[in-house]
Formats: C-alpha cells, sequence, structure tokens
C-alpha cells in the first residue's frame, strides 16, 4: 500500500447533505408515511420470492453483515493499518464505524419502529429501523472503498476492488429484505446514515490529517 493519491477536497457539504436526507427519511418512517408504506409495498414485491437458491444465498450471505461479523472485520482491518503505520487511517476507520453504529443504536431506540411481522427466514431481535446490518456494512466496506481509492495505486485493480467493495453493502441490505426482517425503506435509511457518518469521517480525516500535512 502507498500513499500516493491525497484528497483534495473536503466532504462536509455532501455529508450535511445525507444527513438532511436521512433525517428527512426518519423522521417519514417514523410517521408511518403513506410514502413510505407503498415504497415498502413496491420494493418487498420485486425483491421477495420464493426461489430456493436465492433462500439459501441469503441465509448464508446476510451473516457478514451481523453485528460481531462488522466488529471482527473492523478489529482486523485496523491492525493492519496500524502494523503499515498508517496511524491517521487506522483512527478514521475505528472512529468512523463508532460514530455510525453508536448513532444507530440510538435512532433505533428512539424510532422504535417493530420489524415486519411476517416470518423470518432468519433470526433478528431488536428494533427495524434503520437496518444496523445495511449501517454498518455501508460504513465499513465505505471505507474501504476510501481506503483502496487512498492507497492503491494500480487504476484497475483500484477499480475491481472498488466494485467488490460496493456489492457487499448492496447485497447485505437485499438479504435483509428478502429474508422478511427488515423493511426497504430500513435498508435506504441505514445506507443513508453510513453513507452520511462515512462522509463526516472522510471530512475529519481530511483537515486534521492531509489539511496540516
Amino acid at each position: 500500500m502507498n500513499n500516493t493519491n491525497q484528497p483534495k477536497t473536503d466532504t462536509i457539504v455532501p455529508a450535511s447533505v445525507f444527513l438532511v436526507i436521512y433525517a428527512i427519511w426518519a423522521i417519514l418512517v417514523s410517521a408511518g408515511s403513506n410514502f413510505i408504506q407503498q415504497f415498502d409495498k413496491i420494493v418487498i414485491g420485486i425483491v421477495t420470492n420464493n426461489n430456493e437458491s436465492i433462500t439459501q444465498f441469503t441465509k448464508s450471505f446476510t451473516n457478514l453483515g451481523n453485528t460481531s461479523v462488522i466488529i471482527a472485520e473492523t478489529i482486523i482491518l485496523v491492525i493492519i493499518l496500524v502494523i503499515f503505520k498508517k496511524y491517521a487511517y487506522a483512527c478514521f476507520t475505528a472512529g468512523t464505524m463508532i460514530a455510525a453504529n453508536g448513532f444507530n443504536w440510538i435512532i433505533k431506540h428512539a424510532i422504535a419502529r417493530p420489524r415486519p411481522s411476517v416470518h423470518h427466514l432468519v433470526y433478528a431481535d431488536g428494533y427495524s429501523f434503520p437496518s444496523g446490518h445495511s449501517v454498518g456494512s455501508a460504513t465499513l466496506f465505505g471505507i474501504l472503498i476510501v481506503l483502496t481509492l487512498l492507497l492503491v495505486k494500480n487504476k484497475p485493480l483500484k477499480t475491481i476492488m472498488c466494485a467488490i467493495w460496493f456489492c457487499f453493502p448492496v447485497l447485505i441490505g437485499y438479504t435483509r429484505i428478502f429474508a422478511h426482517v427488515h423493511y426497504p425503506s430500513d435498508v435506504v435509511g441505514g445506507f443513508l446514515e453510513g453513507i452520511s457518518f462515512l462522509l463526516i469521517g472522510y471530512s475529519c480525516l481530511y483537515h486534521y490529517y492531509y489539511a496540516k500535512s
């Protein structure tokens, strides 16, 4: 890994935009708006089916977004960054993940949305909005995209890696809907929250590391 691609712009403006969109989305969910109900109904109708192969894939792949797995992956990533003496990136990774998932816990209990009442294909407890799997995976794999852009020099490899990181949260979010443990609006809310904190973390990295170097 080689640090040759320093960020040239701050991300606080897009972070603010995503936070506003997330706040509006959370308010609509909390209010049980007709728009959210229709959105969930349409997406559920598109996503869910009885395909046995997809069901088996869902039951396995969704585990990659489990809290314990995300925590383990984060710890491993931080350790790797420390080993390579990328201390600023290690702090960026740990701080962003802690902030995103801590805020998610607060919002979950503040809105206290019950999970879908239909049969769940996998075990899930706690409240429904936002999807913790979506928040955790969007934040972690978003961090991996940022680190790939900053540290990988080879452009074809960089593109492939970023595409792979992007697919993980999308597929995890899909499995949460397919498994009937989250509404689509929970997953969207999780993505919005994860992206917001990713951009906030990147802004902190920019100001406290690159802007001073």
